[in-house]
């Protein structure tokens, strides 16, 4: 491929990734308020039977406050970035992973397993509106991230990784885009999926199969867009 056309594939996988990250937010908002709906509804038929309307209110308020709040304070460390050191260039430096949008979906979801007990199952229901509205407002910042990102460092970075076809160390990364923020350039290409890091010894980077075919299906398609820079954080 041409070095227009790989460009122009970095700059159209960069807003297609922003426009998979609304929409996962908006599906797990949209998810959540169904459940919401459907639980909040059962509760409070049950409740309002067994007790009266208003102490019904108040018990769902206080459930989804408290499960709310929990969820809320869990998700500011289960989805927080993992942090790695590297070294670069003769010094130590380090950098950030954010989970996988994959990862993000297995959280708001929580675990659902079958070897469950009835009480663990019935919390892990209850647990699913907080949930989801925790990993939608979180996708939703991601989104605002993807679009910030800093596609002309992506684009080498992905040069880099596609070239040599197989993992890459982040400090070799760091020593090739010589002065730039390792921090930012490793945390914008790592919000691409495809994308996967190696943690076993030195960190390193490489490209998922589904990528690169990615790639090629637009090679072959002879696919082009207009190369605006501006559209994206520089």
């Amino acid at each position: 491929m041409k070095k227009r056309g790989f460009k122009s594939w970095v700059f159209n996988r960069i807003e297609a990734q922003r426009k998979m990250t609304v929409a996962s937010a908006a599906s797990m908002a949209a998810i959540g308020f169904v459940l919401f709906l459907a639980e909040g509804g059962l509760l409070y038929l049950v409740m309002s039977v067994a007790w009266n309307p208003l102490a019904a209110w108040v018990s769902l308020v206080l459930l989804f406050g408290v499960t709310g709040l929990f969820s809320w304070q869990r998700s500011q460390t289960e989805l927080a970035d993992t942090r790695y050191e590297v070294d670069a260039s003769g010094r130590k430096r380090k950098i950030r992973v954010p989970p996988a949008a994959t990862s993000v979906w297995t959280w708001a979801f929580g675990s659902l397993e079958p070897d469950q007990s009835v009480i663990e199952k019935i919390l892990g229901v209850v647990m699913l509106v907080p949930r989801l509205f925790c990993a939608a407002w979180y996708t939703w910042r991601r989104a605002e991230q993807v679009r910030r990102i800093d596609a002309e460092t992506t684009l080498e970075i992905l040069k880099i990784l596609f070239r040599r076809s197989e993992s890459v160390c982040v400090g070799e990364i760091a020593r090739s885009l010589g002065d730039v923020d390792l921090l930012k350039a490793v945390r914008d290409v790592a919000l691409l999926d495809g994308i996967v890091f190696l943690t076993t010894g030195e960190p390193a980077i490489s490209v998922a199969p589904r990528l690169m075919e990615d790639l090629e299906a637009w090679r072959t398609a002879g696919r082009s867009v207009p190369e605006n820079d501006s559209q994206f954080g520089t």
